[in-house]
């Protein structure tokens, strides 16, 4: 059983074609037909079916693929062992929110490229849930996100709680969150409905039977500001997301809650994934920048 054709049936699928997995193993388009159909041969079954121009896994296909998932992660971990004691190097594929990534991760970034020059780094920013996804199935390396779940499957490294904050212009006056059963003319402006700090928003004024004139959502973390700023509603974001325009005065605290709700924030890799050097690095890259960070905004 030849394991090159594994990893050639699994970049097939993650490249779909044969033509682009050819360019991606540098080699040529016939090698990977042959390591196909030398598959098909020992297995006795169709792996592929040319849908369009994509070559798509068959039924039977697909029931391997977590199979070729595992053998792979385990080649994988045999290299990484054998180069411990080496210069850091490979991909690594990170996967953040957006708003760890504007505000927490560049600092992170920049002492990961010192300590570590010759990784390639692969960087998504990405909803919550689908980092936890994209985690338990071995797309992504490390994710750094908010707690969405308590998933066994996944080994999580909290790196501190962080506080929510509801924000306004200086400009928006007599609006209060914090009485119960009142309708308040006022736009929420938030991102999309899977955002984890918009549905704690929403859960707390649908206990407080509190309504609000609509929602507006935008896909900016920096528009969601400008927008608040001049005075077209209200948005509930992480403390360290405003902290400048709350000094600057550009925008301005409401009350909301007598505990201010909060969100941990996490790095976490599939608990079966063996830590790379490069992997070991990131993390602890990542947990002294917010470690920093915390003792600098306290809060």
């Amino acid at each position: 059983m030849d394991l090159r054709r594994f990893i050639t049936l699994k970049t097939v699928v993650e490249e779909g074609s044969f033509l682009r997995a050819s360019q991606k193993l540098c080699c040529t388009q016939s090698t990977v037909t042959f390591h196909i159909q030398q598959l098909e041969r020992e297995f006795s079954l169709q792996l592929f079916e040319k849908i369009g121009r994509r070559m798509c896994l068959t039924t039977e296909g697909k029931k391997l693929m977590p199979h070729i998932h595992d053998l792979t992660r385990v080649m994988e971990s045999i290299r990484e062992a054998a180069r411990q004691d080496s210069e850091p190097g490979g991909e690594l594929r990170i996967a953040t929110g957006e708003t760890l990534l504007a505000y927490k991760m560049p600092q992170v970034l920049q002492r990961f490229k010192q300590r570590s020059p010759n990784v390639q780094l692969s960087l998504q920013s990405l909803n919550c849930y689908v980092i936890r996804d994209a985690l338990l199935n071995d797309d992504v390396d490390l994710g750094i996100f908010y707690r969405v779940g308590n998933d066994d499957a996944l080994e999580m490294k909290p790196l501190g709680e962080q506080s929510l904050v509801l924000v306004a212009s200086p400009l928006l006056q007599n609006v209060d969150f914090t009485q119960e059963g009142r309708h308040i003319a006022c736009s929420f402006i938030i991102n999309e409905p899977q955002c984890i700090f918009r549905q704690l928003f929403e859960g707390i004024l649908r206990q407080r039977r509190v309504t609000m004139q609509n929602t507006i959502e935008l896909w900016s973390i920096e528009s969601i500001k400008q927008c608040v700023a001049a005075n077209l509603g209200v948005s509930f974001l992480p403390r360290f997301a405003v902290e400048r325009e709350l000094r600057s005065g550009e925008l301005k605290e409401l009350p909301f809650d007598t505990t201010p709700p909060s969100i941990m924030a996490l790095c976490a890799h599939h608990a079966g994934k063996a830590i790379s050097p490069a992997m070991q690095i990131f993390m602890e890259c990542v947990e002294t920048c917010f470690s920093a960070g915390d003792k600098k905004m306290p809060g």
